[in-house]
């Protein structure tokens, strides 16, 4: 829709003139007065885009005339996106000057330059004397303003699948040529004449590639590029270091290329991205040096990384912007590795955040820098002393006093109160539960993965409103022990999952939560018990045992009448009734 890309130049010239940013080209003589005109005209002609919309049903004038619209939309949009990513290269200088290629130092060097000034200015004015035009047109056309208030509408856009277009070669080429296509879906990035669209905008990769052409570089009009896959075998390696040169874009999506292992390090000149997506890259192993350089991030996902081990010193903390952090790693002591005080200012993040490498932390006060007390969005929070997303990784613990130091870190990891929902502790050494989590007045859901030390005292305080309990693998006496939970009088436990119990018998009182309305063996392969022992959760709606010992195909489970749903190594039991 034509009102959707007038929204957005609209608030990009009233950033651009409420911050007087023109003063960067300000010794072109005339600047502020054609950003002014510019808003000017597109104030007006937003009031009638309703009624134009209207129209262009019925008839044909009008839907030319939004075509044309939007087509100078679109190109203000490039001119203003380029004016502010220069400003923004110019800020970066110190630390772009360095390193990066002559290609971004060329824009930073050439933006105090008269000349360039003066050909932003230009390329302003012709977009005003092409809204001229249109401004005028509307008059002619009939158009009238609109009285009602009506919602802005949401980005949108017709993206052309050219994997979906049957015919000849040639047909597809002639699309690709299309110089006005904004939006596109390929099957075969390596097609050369992708490259003839130079207006391109959002470039969506249907299927895996074994390689990213350098040609990329010359669609430097993209804001979206998805180069993730998840349908076959073959993915890429290497991302070519010439995606430097794409200094619009905004979302970078590479999940799923498990044989990716770095980034370039010219990922740091793309100052406008805001979404960057590294999903289930396992063979990921380090984010560039440069990542804190990426100014406007707002998004950063890099879940099911196992190897990611490595984020530079210094380059988290400063995406003060950031809102989504799936995971932080806690780099293995070197003096080039992120700690754990880098997360100290991002008060912005939100829902999930899983920090990874507790171990390396080398006290309770330098957890505290944390300051997790503060991150009042944080709904759901993962604390690792390994890096492995799941599976035992606990590293080398030599000492006692190595012991005491991860339960201090852990003690002084005290999240927000009221926000946290779900806690999660894995490959923890201590032999305590931090006390602060008795006070999470909120938390309904809490996992423990591979605690072996694990010394739960019998009157110790769970969150009051825990419900769901998750145990994986040996989580210490709570895996042999439950009596802890039946002594909080005002716990209302419904889901249990036991997951790779390494003990043959069921957790001492287990049969005591009487409020259990689920229960999950998973993976249990010595646990070996009697459907008689859980008569006593008469709550019980729903039992599933899978990857257990043989013997338990052999139990009559129908004896167990109270709970209508019974899975058995994938069976569903049919029981009978009295």
């Amino acid at each position: 829709m034509a009102e959707a890309i007038l929204s957005v130049v609209l608030d990009q010239l009233t950033s651009f003139i409420r911050n007087e940013v023109e003063q960067e080209v300000r010794l072109v003589v005339g600047v502020r007065e054609e950003l002014n005109n510019l808003h000017t005209h597109l104030t007006l002609i937003k009031a009638v885009l309703e009624d134009a919309e209207k129209k262009e049903i019925h008839d044909n004038a009008i839907k030319v005339w939004l075509v044309q619209l939007k087509d100078v939309m679109y190109d203000a949009e490039d001119v203003l996106d380029e004016w502010n990513t220069r400003i923004l290269i110019s800020a970066n200088g110190p630390h772009v000057a360095n390193r990066v290629r002559s290609y971004l130092l060329s824009l930073c060097a050439c933006f105090k330059h008269v000349g360039v000034r003066h050909d932003i200015a230009h390329r302003i004015k012709g977009i005003r004397e092409g809204l001229d035009v249109i401004a005028r047109s509307k008059d002619q056309l009939g158009l009238v303003q609109s009285h009602g208030h009506k919602e802005a509408p949401q980005l949108t856009s017709s993206v052309v699948d050219v994997s979906e277009i049957f015919g000849r070669d040639q047909d597809k080429q002639e699309i690709l040529s299309n110089h006005k296509i904004r939006h596109l879906t390929v099957d075969d990035v390596e097609n050369p004449s992708i490259y003839e669209a130079k207006k391109l905008r959002t470039l969506l990769v249907g299927k895996k590639t074994r390689s990213v052409p350098s040609a990329l570089h010359q669609l430097t009009c993209l804001r979206t590029l998805d180069l993730s896959y998840k349908y076959s075998n073959h993915d890429f390696e290497v991302l070519p270091s010439e995606v430097s040169r794409l200094l619009h874009l905004r979302y970078l999506d590479l999940s799923n290329n498990v044989n990716l292992k770095e980034l370039p390090e010219t990922v740091r000149s793309l100052v406008n991205l805001q979404t960057l997506k590294l999903k289930w890259c396992e063979s990921l192993c380090k984010l560039p040096e440069g990542i804190g350089e990426l100014s406007n991030l707002r998004h950063l996902e890099v879940e099911r990384t196992n190897h990611l081990k490595y984020y530079p010193r210094g380059g988290i903390e400063r995406l003060s912007q950031l809102r989504t952090l799936s995971k932080f790693v806690v780099s293995d002591g070197s003096s080039k590795g992120s700690v754990i005080g880098e997360l100290g200012n991002l008060n912005f993040l939100k829902r999930s955040l899983s920090i990874t490498g507790l171990r390396n932390v080398k006290s309770g006060n330098e957890a505290k820098e944390a300051q997790l007390q503060k991150k009042e969005n944080i709904s759901s929070l993962v604390l690792n002393f390994g890096y492995l997303d799941y599976g035992r990784d606990i590293g080398d613990v030599s000492s006692e006093e190595e012991i005491r130091r991860m339960e201090g870190v852990l003690e002084n990891l005290e999240p927000h109160k009221e926000s946290l929902e779900q806690l999660e502790i894995r490959n923890y050494v201590g032999s305590t539960l931090p006390t602060w989590m008795r006070m999470m007045s909120n938390i309904t859901s809490l996992s423990l993965d591979y605690c072996p030390n694990l010394k739960v005292e019998p009157h110790y305080l769970f969150p009051p409103r825990l419900e769901t309990l998750v145990l994986w693998r040996d989580v210490g006496v709570l895996s042999k022990s439950l009596m802890s939970l039946t002594h909080n009088n005002n716990l209302n436990l419904k889901t249990l999952y036991i997951i790779e119990s390494p003990h043959s018998s069921l957790p001492q009182g287990l049969n005591q939560l009487t409020s259990l309305q689920e229960l999950n063996f998973v993976d249990c392969p010595t646990l070996d018990f009697k459907p008689e022992e859980l008569k006593p959760l008469t709550m019980l709606r729903e039992l599933d045992i899978g990857g257990c010992s043989d013997r338990t195909r052999e139990e009559d489970w129908s004896i167990l009448t109270h709970i209508p749903t019974i899975e058995i190594e994938g069976i569903d039991i049919k029981r009978g009734r009295n």
